[in-house]
């Protein structure tokens, strides 16, 4: 390494990786892991432990489309545990890239991915251990532009004190622009203006209104298959190939699945050939095929058949709906080594699934489970969520009442896990009520009895309710985040350092008004987000969240337009394998 001071901070690295726990979080130079030299320089950080980070996709395509390009390279960093935060501030170590070492005050550009609204905090530690002003009018023309992407960017408001621009959608295009708008750019000021040209990004000061991005294709040069192998085991340690992107099923809970509409799919060849170089140039035994809904993909019978034929090699369905759970598709992927089965019926009852426009049928549940363990699974997990929209303790009985049918079905196991609904931005939800940890803790009771023969799982009410404010916010919530970071309410979304207590001091000491913020809306009302276009007309989500109050189906867009306006905007169709849908 040429850069002396690049040569300090591995030097003191490696005096300090020995005093804490699992060093090989921290020591950088994973095989895949790309150095080279280029004209503009970019760290991604995922702002929680390598452990989890490493996991993440979107990093995964960013960090290869970056590093394919003549004039950019893009290295990574993650925000490390405490341990190790104290002995590199002890050190005098600043946070440093993984491929280089290099201090993230260095970078031209510092780009995060805001996946959870519990992360905001760790935003603004990673910032404080590399040294750069965690406010952007704080920073001047020689610190980095610090940029953000991912699902909670939907709502910048309350980050926008702290992000200079954020990428609104899809980042495999416009990441590339961003960074060529930079390159332009002399001055911070004139940088930040051209940023504000690109089509998705909203920089606060500059534009006032941003309409998300969208790539109409899935083109096989982003999909990465020279993942990086970690040194140390991770939440999902293996070969990654998304499947598809969308989803058409207009669940009315589903952020994701509003907001990254519409549907773009691989073909079941391109699939294959991609497993094929992912597990050569990686070396894993399991493959994950990754979506929001991956049974629903047209031709994922197709895309199994193939993938049998890559020897000893294991497959993961992730996000599995139990209507698409097929026959075929359980008897494909018996032929592989098989890693478990997740189904997510949501809600007990029929009446709620409706409300919900899960889709799917108590039928179509319990076949899905039968067919999972006619083919070999012992083990099956569901999730259900309580506090949905017109909830009454009849429909959270009924989670009970299933997980006993599906027990006696001859599982050695059947979990569940019971999260808190959190009504998020751009849905059709987005009007509704959010409950409160007492009335949560209360229906968590109603399903006690079930532990005779169910491992049970409940999200903490509290966690709930500081997402809710965290994701439905205002920028007054920027201060809730600055101070979360000021008093190491940090990690918040690890159960062992998740402390409600101190969340609701805070937003105590900020004057935060819960209730109104977990309080239903009406159309009128105004949303802090309602500058950000995310394709879907309010209009629409509106008229979902009245069908749902009178458990009205709408059905899955492949089988017509439903009317959300995403199409029509972008001029785009739901490009599905077996013909365009329109």
């Amino acid at each position: 390494m040429n850069n002396k001071k690049h040569s300090s901070v591995l030097n003191k690295l490696v005096g300090i990786l020995d005093k804490v726990e699992k060093p090989s979080r921290y020591m950088g130079n994973e095989y895949n892991s790309i150095k080279k030299d280029a004209e503009l320089s970019m760290c991604l950080i995922f702002p929680d432990l390598y452990d989890v980070g490493m996991s993440h996709f979107g990093v995964k395509i960013l960090y290869d489309i970056v590093n394919k390009s003549d004039f950019a390279k893009c290295e990574r960093s993650y925000l490390p545990w405490l341990d190790m935060q104290k002995a590199m501030m002890e050190n005098n170590v600043p946070l440093y890239s993984y491929e280089t070492y290099t201090p993230i005050k260095e970078f031209d550009v510092i780009g995060f991915t805001l996946q959870y609204e519990m992360s905001y905090p760790n935003v603004l530690r990673s910032l404080k251990l590399g040294d750069v002003p965690i406010k952007n009018s704080q920073r001047s023309d020689t610190d980095p532009l610090v940029i953000a992407g991912g699902p909670c960017a939907f709502n910048p408001a309350p980050m926008e004190e702290f992000i200079d621009a954020f990428l609104i959608g899809d980042g495999e295009e416009a990441t590339i622009e961003m960074l060529m708008a930079i390159k332009k750019g002399r001055s911070r000021s004139e940088k930040l203006e051209l940023l504000s040209t690109v089509e998705g990004v909203y920089v606060p000061g500059y534009n006032y209104k941003v309409r998300k991005r969208v790539i109409s294709e899935m083109k096989n040069d982003w999909a990465p298959t020279d993942q990086i192998i970690p040194y140390t085991e991770i939440i999902h340690d293996r070969g990654v190939v998304e499947i598809m992107r969308g989803c058409a099923n207009g669940c009315r809970f589903c952020q994701a699945g509003m907001v990254y509409r519409p549907v773009r799919e691989r073909s079941a060849n391109d699939i294959f050939e991609i497993s094929k170089e992912t597990i050569k140039k990686t070396g894993y035994e399991e493959l994950s095929l990754l979506s929001l809904s991956s049974a629903d993909h047209s031709q994922i019978e197709d895309a199994i058949s193939l993938l049998k034929n890559i020897k000893d090699t294991s497959l993961s369905i992730p996000s599995t709906r139990a209507n698409a759970f097929t026959v075929e598709i359980a008897k494909a992927i018996g032929t592989i080594r098989k890693s478990g089965i997740t189904i997510a019926p949501e809600a007990g009852t029929q009446r709620l699934r409706d409300v919900i426009n899960k889709g799917i049928t108590e039928e179509n549940i319990f076949s899905a489970a039968k067919m999972a363990r006619d083919n070999g699974w012992n083990k099956i997990k569901l999730y259900f969520m309580i506090g949905l929209p017109t909830e009454t303790d009849e429909d959270v009985k009924a989670i009970g009442v299933m997980l006993d049918k599906i027990k006696r079905m001859g599982f050695h196991e059947v979990s569940a896990t019971i999260g808190v609904f959190v009504p998020k931005a751009h849905t059709p939800f987005q009007f509704d009520a959010q409950m409160m940890p007492d009335e949560a803790f209360r229906r968590f009771k109603l399903l006690n009895w079930t532990r005779r023969f169910a491992k049970l799982s409940f999200t903490d009410p509290y966690k709930a309710i500081i997402e809710g404010v965290l994701s439905r916010g205002d920028k007054t919530v920027g201060e809730v985040v600055e101070e979360a970071e000021k008093r190491d309410v940090i990690f918040a979304d690890w159960d062992e350092m998740f402390d409600p207590d101190k969340w609701m001091k805070i937003f105590e000491d900020k004057k935060i008004a819960l209730q109104k913020i977990m309080e239903a809306k009406s159309f009128k009302d105004p949303f802090p987000w309602d500058f950000v276009d995310s394709g879907i007309s309010k209009g629409f989500l509106w008229s979902e969240h009245l069908k749902s109050l009178k458990a009205e189906l709408t059905p899955d867009c492949r089988n017509g337009c439903t009317g959300c306006g995403v199409c029509q905007k972008f001029n785009v169709d739901n490009v599905i394998q077996e013909g365009i849908v329109r």
